[in-house]
């Protein structure tokens, strides 16, 4: 009798056949990015205009040689005026590929935005007939016109700013190139006060000197002042901060987080900050957005995050995060199992394998997302109407258990 093939086993012929896949997916894919369109055909009416950023069943691949990967698996959330929305999960669970297709920096042509809409609330996009507000959806928006949002109206903080710098040219000359880029009119002695100013706005000493240094002259904190000065430089509507704080030390981080919530402040400026770190989401975030496997499963206020969190993951979440109350005897809570592969993943729930009241149903169908108030909605079936959407008690079960 023959022994079973492995299941993470691929022939010759099934790569040959993925590699086949991919290319074709890939060119039409890079076509559709070259097409001419008229401006009317990336608009979209946004569904509420005092939302910077309207995300809806947003689709991101990796096209890879063992299958497809879909990092980003139907995500949809809003990002409102002047407010910061933090968004948390494990490593890989898709935070960070979703604030890349929205700057459309989604490596390609292997990462593909494939489905979905990302409206971006823009005073250039104007109104339609019937006097709604109307954004540009970037997930169709040619890559041409993106480069006039792009580090204006939208910009990013990654995570290691040493990476973000180029070392071969000045912190000045990168500060001016980004001013000058968005503002053809400004001549180049302005730009430099303006770049100096900025320097100072972010809390730097002696701007002047740090605007003549190299990067690898400035210290790990400096630099992350410098790409948040050179983010803001275009006054933008929304500011994604990818997990800034995750190469500094904990005095700097502190130092980080209350400048951007300071600046956000004072600019009147949308953040969405990504993170790992529930202690920055709780001190930060106005609403938070809790991923995992590509997939939105929980959204709601901090206060209903925290204080009434509804899925097993969320709970978990916070249970691994130690306390100063906690028992230094016992061991710290982790979520048991793996995250599921993200090749192929089957219609149904990604978290049954891990969480201790799975039901039947959890392996049949991914569930439905459940509002359990105005503004907090969970992807789970112990929220279902046919469970009787006993939330509270659902909840103190889980958490006690």
């Amino acid at each position: 009798m023959k022994e079973k093939k492995a299941s993470n086993y691929i022939s010759i012929r099934e790569s040959r056949k993925i590699i086949k896949y991919n290319i074709k997916q890939m060119k039409y894919y890079e076509k559709l990015k070259r097409r001419k369109l008229t401006e009317a055909e990336y608009t979209s009416p946004m569904r509420d205009e005092n939302n910077i950023v309207e995300i809806d069943g947003l689709k991101t691949c990796f096209f890879t040689d063992n299958g497809t990967v879909m990092s980003v698996n139907g995500v949809s959330f809003d990002i409102p005026q002047n407010k910061i929305i933090g968004v948390v999960g494990e490593s890989g669970c898709g935070k960070s590929v979703t604030s890349l297709s929205i700057m459309q920096l989604v490596q390609a042509p292997q990462g593909q935005v494939v489905e979905g809409e990302i409206r971006f609330n823009s005073d250039a996009a104007g109104r339609d007939a019937e006097g709604r507000k109307l954004g540009f959806n970037i997930a169709k928006m040619p890559t041409k016109e993106m480069y006039k949002i792009r580090g204006k109206d939208i910009t990013m903080i990654f995570q290691e700013p040493m990476t973000s710098l180029n070392p071969v040219f000045t912190i000045g000359y990168q500060l001016d190139e980004v001013t000058l880029l968005h503002d053809k009119s400004m001549k180049k002695e302005d730009a430099k006060a303006y770049s100096i100013e900025l320097l100072r706005k972010v809390g730097i000493s002696m701007p002047e000197h740090v605007y003549k240094s190299y990067p690898h002259e400035l210290s790990g904190g400096m630099r992350q002042r410098v790409m948040i000065a050179m983010a803001i430089s275009g006054h933008p509507k929304l500011l994604i901060a990818d997990e800034p704080t995750t190469a500094l030390d904990v005095t700097i981080q502190a130092q980080i987080l209350e400048l951007l919530r300071d600046l956000q402040r004072s600019e009147g400026c949308s953040i969405m900050l990504i993170t790992h770190d529930l202690g920055v989401i709780a001190e930060m975030a106005d609403e938070v957005v809790v991923m995992y496997a590509g997939k939105v499963i929980e959204h709601g206020t901090a206060e209903e995050i925290f204080f009434h969190p509804k899925h097993p993951y969320t709970i978990g979440l916070q249970k691994s995060k130690p306390l100063l109350s906690s028992d230094a005897n016992k061991p710290l809570y982790s979520i048991p199992g793996q995250v599921p592969n993200p090749i192929n993943l089957p219609d149904a729930c990604y978290f049954k394998n891990r969480c201790a009241h799975c039901m039947d149903k959890c392996r049949e169908k991914y569930p439905d997302t459940v509002k359990v108030s105005d503004t907090h909605s969970v992807a789970c079936y112990l929220y279902s109407e046919a469970n009787g959407q006993n939330n509270d008690e659902t909840a103190k079960e889980i958490d006690n258990g």
